[in-house]
């Protein structure tokens, strides 16, 4: 919740924003003089500081500079009689973050409180994200700073010494390879081989040689004996990206060697034995190609010992500085570079964007950042087009296909009902919270909803007429 300093001689303009502001559902504290604001600054924090400019004892020039000093994070709206605006701008130049003329419409203050309000916790979390970006913590390229991929490498580094198989699930381009490559540094095989095949796109025949190898004529074009990678894995760990691209024919296989530790070259007949610990990832739902015939129940039991699910980076903002610093670092140190400054206008382009390539796609962006900047700091142009070009997505799509006419009103209104409702869903009925959701006052909420006939049950639970 907010909290709102309200500065003003007149008790009736004091009176009259506290009530507006406390129905918004801010925490409202009020002074009548400039000495009295400094004293509750002293007392608490405040996030927005509302000031007449005239005043006695103390001008509002002089309060807000001593307010400034002292709670440099607060921002300050400046009240003052139109005659009086070339003061204001005054105060603006200063440092006030905006400024009202008298008579004041409380509909136009409370828009810009909560356009300040949201203006502070951006820039607050910003600079949260940024001291979590300058010591991220790091298993080798490995890094992560959100709850959620916390839980994952916990997840997996209390089994990383262990001989259990490990499926790491997740979207194209997330880490799935650096998560196996850690689970491989945190066994007892470190020093051992970590040896990587990817099944994408491998016909059946090279997916078996890949994996068993294959001898002299065992198929067209195969001259020499060729180990496979359960071979060369041996005492080390063998990491099966793409499992799910496996051809069913091989799956049996792999399934063998995990059962018994044998597996046959193609074109022998003679078992081998390994004692490489496999690891396996898939971009796709394996229990769904279970259920279409796809991909064997049982293997994805075996391979499936220990499952882990690598959430999207857009499900995960909290890592996205961390592991942009951590690219920059490792790109300048590569080239023996002075470090590159990330700067907060870039920062914050990377927070917005969507990254549907994931960490892949914001390794490529940094690197490219990195190329353009020549060894300055890195600028939003720096990036590629794309990212942040798009804007954020729609909130709304509309399906039109096949429609020859709208009924603009009736779409509208079924918006607006919708909207309502999900606010109060947010906020268990508290209609207060629900119109700072929406953006609006409390009052315009309750106007929109007797129109729609919307209600709160006593419970908190919002329903229809």
């Amino acid at each position: 919740m907010a909290r709102i300093l309200v500065v003003d001689d007149e008790k009736l303009t004091r009176t009259t924003l506290a009530v507006a502001l406390q129905d918004e559902g801010y925490e409202v504290v009020t002074a009548t003089n400039g000495f009295e604001a400094l004293e509750a600054l002293e007392r608490a924090p405040v996030d927005v500081i509302i000031t007449d400019l005239r005043m006695p004892s103390m001008g509002g020039l002089a309060f807000q500079e001593e307010a400034r000093r002292r709670s440099p994070d607060s921002a300050v709206i400046v009240m003052t009689a139109f005659a009086s605006v070339e003061t204001a701008i005054q105060a603006m130049r200063a440092g006030a973050a905006d400024y009202l003329t008298k008579p004041l419409r409380s509909e136009e203050l409370l828009l810009r409180v909560r356009r300040l309000v949201e203006d502070l916790e951006r820039t607050r979390e910003l600079r949260r994200l940024r001291r979590g970006a300058a010591t991220p913590p790091a298993l080798g390229d490995l890094v992560c700073r959100s709850a959620a991929m916390k839980a994952v490498v916990d997840r997996v580094l209390a089994v990383a010494d262990t001989d259990v198989t490990v499926l790491i699930e997740g979207e194209t381009g997330v880490g799935k390879e650096v998560l196996a490559r850690a689970i491989h540094e945190g066994s007892g095989r470190p020093r051992a081989r970590f040896v990587v095949v990817n099944c994408a796109g491998l016909s059946p025949t090279l997916v078996e040689s890949e994996l068993f190898g294959h001898l002299p004529g065992a198929f067209t074009g195969a001259v020499r004996r060729r180990a496979g990678r359960f071979e060369t894995a041996a005492g080390g760990t063998l990491f099966i990206d793409e499992v799910d691209d496996i051809p069913l024919a091989i799956q049996g296989k792999l399934l063998r060697f995990l059962q018994d530790r044998t597996f046959e070259p193609v074109g022998s007949d003679q078992p081998q034995t390994s004692d490489a610990r496999v690891l396996c990832a898939t971009k796709r739902s394996l229990p769904a190609l279970v259920r279409e015939g796809r991909f064997r129940e049982d293997l994805y039991y075996r391979i499936g010992v220990v499952g882990v699910v690598i959430p999207p980076l857009r499900e995960r903002k909290d890592d996205i500085l961390p592991l942009a610093e951590h690219f920059v670092a490792a790109w300048c140190e590569a080239r023996a570079r002075p470090r590159a400054e990330l700067g907060d206008a870039t920062a914050e382009r990377l927070l917005g964007h969507d990254w549907p390539g994931n960490v892949r796609e914001l390794r490529h962006a940094v690197e490219h950042a990195l190329a353009f900047a020549a060894g300055g700091p890195l600028r939003p142009e720096h990036l590629p087009a794309l990212i942040g070009a798009a804007g954020p997505r729609p909130l709304l799509e509309l399906h039109l296909e096949g429609r020859t006419s709208v009924p603009l009103q009736e779409v509208a209104t079924d918006c607006e009902r919708r909207l309502i409702l999900w606010a109060l869903s947010q906020t268990a009925g508290n209609q207060a919270r629900a119109a700072e959701l929406l953006h609006l006052s409390r009052t315009t909420l309750r106007n929109k909803m007797a129109a729609l006939g919307l209600t709160v049950d006593r419970g908190g639970a919002p329903g229809e007429e």
